[in-house]
């Protein structure tokens, strides 16, 4: 259709100024300018602002784009994620995201985020994204909310090759809190004491990622009407990292604390990592991408496979789906 209309419009202009005099240079250019056809041709391929409302389904608990993040996760719970958006032709953006789950036999919205973010998309070589997240927490205390208040990110994507390589990088902190019921028999000495008390457990965690990745878009038109497209996008990914947890106690009994063992359940990966400060290679990933299109409504499912490298004790795998309907206006 694209290749219809710029033809007609080039027969137009050519017959129009074939033979023209300078006198009619003026009435060209006015016709240009005020033709409806031209001008949408003129416009067809320059940016455009628009709003993005959507609702998702799955176990995501984080609302970026970075896979390194995501890795951390080990969550099965279904949550339902409806996200407001606006685009600006700029380059600049801007989302909100509400995690909706149950929780304690309750459905809530547990927490929120605010993602501001500046894509650069018209260049010949690459595509550039940066973003910031900020989560808020309905209780910092609930195992269900995202241990990462604070998500800074950026990505590159090259353009030219068939198997487009990227680059991306981000660096995530924040704090969470615990309150752990132990009930517990030790043993000093010769005599034994039984301990029932709280323990309140504070956690800093910092992370910083760097991932590779490759991908193609796989790209259908006109498959049930001339306003539906598909896509469907692979992408391989290798990810280095580092984490860093530092693990605070409070309790009237915090001296016995060394002598029980305390899971904290919002490490959601590798507890083997805990104290890790050196960069290494810590994951590979596939994700995979499918976007249906017609008109201004969309469909998107995706799905995210990740398997740590490390020598481990723990679950390799990472598993996160997610399903999001919505409109572009």
């Amino acid at each position: 259709m694209r290749k219809i209309l710029f033809f007609l419009a080039a027969l137009f202009i050519f017959l129009k100024s074939f033979g023209q005099t300078p006198s009619d240079k003026h009435l060209l250019d006015s016709l240009i300018q005020n033709d409806p056809m031209l001008k949408m041709i003129n416009d067809f391929d320059k940016p455009s602002s628009y709003f993005r409302i959507d609702i998702g389904l799955g176990n995501k608990l984080y609302s970026g784009s970075d896979k390194a993040i995501e890795s951390l996760q080990n969550f099965s719970h279904l949550i339902v994620t409806p996200s407001l958006g606006y685009y600006h032709k700029s380059g600049l953006g801007i989302s909100f995201t509400g995690f909706l789950l149950k929780e304690k036999n309750k459905t809530l919205f547990n927490q929120y985020t605010i993602t501001p973010s500046y894509a650069y998309t018209s260049g010949n070589v690459a595509n550039v994204l940066i973003s910031y997240t900020h989560y808020f927490e309905k209780n910092k205390y609930s195992r269900n909310t995202s241990p990462v208040q604070n998500e800074f990110y950026g990505n590159i994507l090259f353009k030219k090759p068939w198997l487009k390589p990227g680059l991306s990088t981000g660096y995530s902190f924040g704090k969470y809190n615990e309150i752990i019921k132990v009930d517990t028999t030790i043993t000093v000495l010769t005599q034994q004491f039984h301990i029932n008390y709280i323990d309140t457990v504070t956690t800093k965690l910092s992370t910083f990622s760097v991932a590779a990745s490759l991908e193609h878009s796989f790209l259908f038109f006109n498959l049930f009407s001339i306003k539906d497209g598909l896509s469907i996008t692979p992408q391989l990914l290798l990810i280095g990292g580092m984490n860093t947890y530092n693990i605070s106690h409070t309790s009237s009994l915090s001296n016995f604390t060394q002598f029980t063992k305390i899971r904290l359940s919002r490490i959601r990966h590798f507890q083997s990592q805990a104290n890790n400060k050196d960069f290494e290679l810590q994951s590979a990933g596939f994700d995979l991408d499918i976007n249906y299109s017609i008109g201004k409504f969309y469909f998107e499912p995706d799905i995210y496979l990740n398997y740590y490298l490390p020598k481990t004790k723990d679950n390799r795998f990472t598993q996160i789906f997610n399903f999001n309907t919505g409109i572009t206006f």
